[in-house]
């Protein structure tokens, strides 16, 4: 064993060699360790003397004269081997705690082997004469003490201390830390216990606020040592002056120095300055929204100044189009760029599937209509943005708009065969079945961004009401900037409305948008052709009405909630329902109130979930100015709920099982006649109902070029039994670009409370009874192809067979009486049509098409005359084209559309038909950006065609003569 010199040692002494492993009386096997030769020096030399005399009162038997040299010996020079000596002796005196302790000295540091093994030989000798606590501390390093520091430390934790038998109190003590002592803890002899002393830091905490961009990393002292928070935050230091540094990505920070003071709070702020670039982006599309890290930042073309520097994600989003996610670096001082960015065209449609699909790979035939082509012919309501669209035809009695799809619409259906849909949710009323379409139906159609159009049964999905077609309105993205926004206008020259609204982005998952209008007209003069007397006569206030309309949407997540109230009162002096003639006492109104709240979750990656609970209220009351003088009150309301599971195990498969029911305990009718003593009710009926259904879809794709799709619902209603109405599809794409379809189904329509209750008392109608639901199946091939890109083509031909169509029908045994009866007469349906069509890109856009459209009664009805199987309100041809050019980019754009109104039956009693007429309209429109400012301004018919439809045999006209030359004008200002 050697001994350590000392540092400040300046010499070399001489080795001196003693030999230590001499006998002594009672224990012969015990040597004593030899020190290292220490420097020479006055100490050192009277450290050498004391350890020599030890040796020799050691030898001799005199082991406390040994123990006291050998201890003088240590205290002048400490020596390892010297500390093992006085262990040594310890031991032989019997004193094992405190050999135990100096043992424990000894082997600190020790690195020769045998020295170790010795050592630890010796611990283990003594170890069944000592009690130990086994000290550690959390931090190690304190010093330890026992029962009382002016005792002396017992070294330094960790560390085993050897103690006689008794009850002890350890002490820790580490500088920057709170002092801490253990509970009393009982030292046994032979046994080793553990104590665990866990010490608190003094520190004080540096409240770090930030200016500028939170996110700052925060060190302290050295701004390569490890973060100790993110700033703002609070951060725990030990008392005293510090450097704190600040650091993140694309900014800088100057250092703050801060004095910490034990237990208090000490305030910094970090200012951080961006270190920025600029970006340019531009898109083949303008106007498209630009995101940079989740925020808002301007439309294309643009340069955006300012750019913190580093990696950004950019996103590029515009309506209809599928958004663009890029990443970029922005260099301090430099200009990034995103030039010539080209958008695709997403071609979407949801109402076939209820999930997004492309047109060509839907399974029926759709169209959609742009907002951007709303907006460029400033549509103010969804019947005359479904003018032109292929396989479509309109009507307007001027107290309610309808479409007619194919062939099926006549002229006292109240549009019930056409299924209306906002966002999915159904919002025909639940008493006559009625889509409305008109003013009746919202105030403007500012708040949708595409309407989509489904020709052909849709009842695999939607039930009743989807016979011939389905028309979904889309309301407002997730995507839109947060704004408010203005607007007003006027349409059919006499139309004055105006609407309010605000649109709130709170992310990517969160927003709301609402929105209030309202409209007014005084009406204006019509040329009536009446029936009996026949001649003309001038009727004022036609379509006189004010409207208002409440909608909106909010989305959290998966939870989306939407809403709508929509009122009108308009004034009807066409003669209508046996009213008198240019009375404006004659009074309709209408107010729908409906709401939903969905839940879709995504379970799992193949897993979709969809539930949605709906409610809806219908209020209608009628004024009639007849002799007698009649009101009417009609009242509705109905729940509903729905669940539906999307399974996709793989891309190419996915399957769609779902079940809703539907409670209606308001479906009432209530009618009266009024007059001097001479009042009755002749209708007071009520008649609650329940729905409901079960569906299962599947669509596959077992190559990329084939898709197949095929389903099956079942409906129940507590009026009649079980209906099922399955439909098939197969699309197929035999070259690039195009897509041949096979589509083919059945669709029903209920029996409306109205047709199953309405009468008059006996007066003219009576009571039907037994009614059946109406079924159509249909087939249809349609061929789409698609070429120089922003071109397609599409061929399509179709036919169908309806049954058990519902009509007013005059009674066997009293002509006079009619009542509504099933059709025991079958109808065949079959047309063709073809549309070349330039998709709205850059401002421009073209449509042409034009149908052939047969519809026939197989056997000619009891009432037609001739032998005239034609249906009435059912024109053969239908045409029309459509075009938008930009005159100056996003500033200003030309529209023209063109529409041709064919001859239509008008009675079953003869062979009449109304004339044909070529309706031509043109506007201009356009925004100006940087005020938010959009504008439409056009004339509809410029050329004052006198168009009429087919009315019902309740009016004192056999025909309604339509708009002829009307002005339009709508502004709407957003901010920001």
């Amino acid at each position: 064993m050697s001994v350590r010199r000392p540092e400040h040692a300046a010499r070399t002494a001489a080795l001196l060699t003693i030999a230590c492993f001499l006998g002594f009386a009672g224990d012969p096997g015990r040597a004593l360790a030899q020190p290292q030769a220490p420097a020479v020096s006055s100490a050192a030399d009277e450290a050498e003397l004391h350890f020599q005399l030890g040796s020799e009162r050691y030898r001799s038997g005199d082991l406390n004269a040994a123990l006291e040299h050998f201890l003088r010996s240590n205290r002048l020079v400490p020596n390892r081997n010297v500390v093992f000596n006085i262990a040594r002796t310890f031991e032989s005196l019997a004193r094992f705690a405190d050999a135990h302790r100096y043992y424990i000295d000894a082997i600190a540091g020790e690195t020769d082997v045998r020295a170790v093994n010795e050592i630890t030989s010796a611990i283990a000798r003594i170890a069944p004469n000592v009690a130990v606590l086994n000290v550690v501390t959390s931090p190690p390093g304190a010093t330890i003490y026992i029962d009382r520091r002016d005792l002396g430390s017992r070294g330094r934790a960790p560390r085993p201390l050897a103690l006689p038998p008794g009850s002890y109190r350890v002490i820790a003590e580490l500088d920057g830390h709170e002092p801490a002592i253990s509970e009393p803890m009982k030292a046994e002899i032979g046994k080793s216990t553990a104590v665990s002393l866990a010490l608190k830091r003094i520190v004080g905490t540096v409240r770090v606020e930030v200016e500028g961009a939170p996110g700052a990393l925060v060190r302290a002292d050295d701004e390569r040592s490890p973060p100790l928070c993110t700033a703002p935050c609070d951060a725990a230091l030990p008392p005293g002056p510090h450097l704190l540094y600040f650091s993140r990505e694309g900014f800088q920070a100057a250092p703050k120095e801060v004095t910490v003071v034990a237990g208090r709070v000490t305030r910094a702020t970090a200012i951080l300055s961006p270190l920025t670039g600029s970006l340019l982006v531009s898109t083949d599309e303008p106007g498209a929204v630009v995101t940079i890290d989740g925020r808002t930042m301007g439309f294309t073309p643009v340069v955006i100044q300012s750019v913190p520097s580093g990696r950004r994600k950019i996103r590029i989003a515009l309506r209809d189009y599928a958004p663009i996610e890029r990443e970029i670096t922005i260099k301090t001082g430099e200009q990034a760029e995103l030039t010539n960015i080209e958008l695709s065209p997403l071609r979407e449609v949801t109402a076939v599937s209820r999930y997004a699909q492309t047109i060509e790979e839907a399974p029926s035939s759709v169209t959609v209509i742009d907002g951007r082509e709303i907006r460029a012919f400033g549509y103010p309501t969804v019947a005359e943005a479904l003018r032109g669209v292929r396989g479509v035809y309109l009507s307007n009695d001027r107290a309610y708009s309808s479409a007619g799809i194919r062939g099926v619409g006549e002229p006292n259906d109240y549009n019930n065969r056409v299924l209306l849909l906002q966002d999915g949710q159904p919002l025909n009323e639940n008493l006559l079945n009625s889509s409305y379409i008109g003013s009746e139906g919202r105030v403007d159609l500012h708040d949708i961004t595409r309407i989509e159009v489904v020709r052909g049964p849709g009842s695999l999905l939607y039930g009743a009401g989807a016979f011939s077609g389905v028309i979904n309105m889309v309301t407002r993205p997730r995507d839109e900037p947060s704004q408010v926004f203005f607007g007003a206008g006027i349409y059919d020259s006499a139309a004055l409305h105006g609407r309010a609204g605000f649109y709130y982005n709170g992310g990517p998952d969160k927003g709301v948008w609402a929105s209030i209008s309202g409209a007014r007209s005084s009406g204006f003069d019509l040329t009536l052709p009446l029936l009996d007397p026949p001649g003309d006569a001038r009727v004022s206030g036609v379509e006189a009405f004010q409207s208002y309309t409440g909608g909106g949407r909010a989305w959290w997540g998966p939870v989306t909630a939407q809403w709508l109230i929509h009122g009108r009162e308009q004034s009807v002096p066409v003669g209508a329902y046996s009213t008198r003639l240019n009375d404006p006492g004659t009074r309709l109104h209408d107010l729908r109130i409906t709401g939903e709240i969905r839940y879709e979750p995504r379970l799992t990656n193949s897993l979709e979930l969809m539930t949605r609970a709906h409610a809806s209220r219908f209020v209608f009351s009628a004024d009639y100015a007849a002799d007698p003088f009649a009101v009417e009150d009609f009242r509705g309301t109905w729940l509903g709920a729905e669940a539906r599971l999307a399974f996709t195990p793989r891309p190419s498969l996915r399957i769609t099982a779902g079940g809703e029911g539907q409670y209606h305990p308001v479906a009432s009718l209530f009618g009266r006649t009024e007059g001097a003593g001479t009042g009755s009710t002749y209708i007071d009926a009520s008649e609650p109902y329940g729905v409901g259904a079960a569906y299962l879809l599947a669509d596959i794709a077992p190559q990329p070029w084939i898709s197949i799709s095929g389903g099956v619902r079942v409906d129940v209603y507590t009026t009649f039994g079980p209906i099922a109405v399955p439909r098939a599809a197969v699309v197929v794409k035999p070259a690039p670009g195009g897509a041949l379809k096979f589509i083919g189904g059945r669709a029903f329509r209920a029996p409306s409370v109205y047709e199953r209750q309405y009468n008059d008392g006996g007066l003219s109608q009576v009571k039907a009874s037994d009614l059946a639901p109406e079924s159509v199946y249909s087939g249809e091939i349609e061929y789409s192809q698609r070429f120089l890109k922003d071109w397609v083509a599409v061929a399509a031909v179709h036919a169908g067979g309806a049954e058990g169509i519902i009509n007013t029908t005059p009674l066997t045994e009293d002509p006079s009486l009619i009542r509504y009866e099933n059709s025991d007469v079958p109808v065949l349906l079959f047309g063709a049509d073809a549309e070349i069509r330039h998709d709205f890109r850059q401002g421009f856009m073209l449509s042409a098409s034009y149908g052939y459209q047969l519809a026939r009664y197989i056997d000619p009805p009891l009432a037609s005359v001739g032998g005239n199987n034609r249906l009435i309100n059912a024109p053969e041809h239908l045409a029309s084209a459509r075009a938008v050019v930009p005159l100056v980019r996003e500033l200003a754009s030309a529209a023209l559309r063109v529409t041709l109104e064919a001859p239509r039956r008008i009675s079953l009693d003869d062979d009449a038909t109304t004339p044909a007429s070529v309706i031509g309209d043109i506007t201009v429109s356009g925004f100006a950006r940087r005020f938010g400012l959009r504008y439409t301004a056009g004339i509809y018919n410029v050329t004052d065609q006198r168009w009429e439809v087919p009315v019902a045999g309740t009016f004192t006209s056999r025909t309604m003569p339509q708009n002829g030359r009307t002005y339009l004008l709508d502004v709407t200002v957003a901010y920001p």
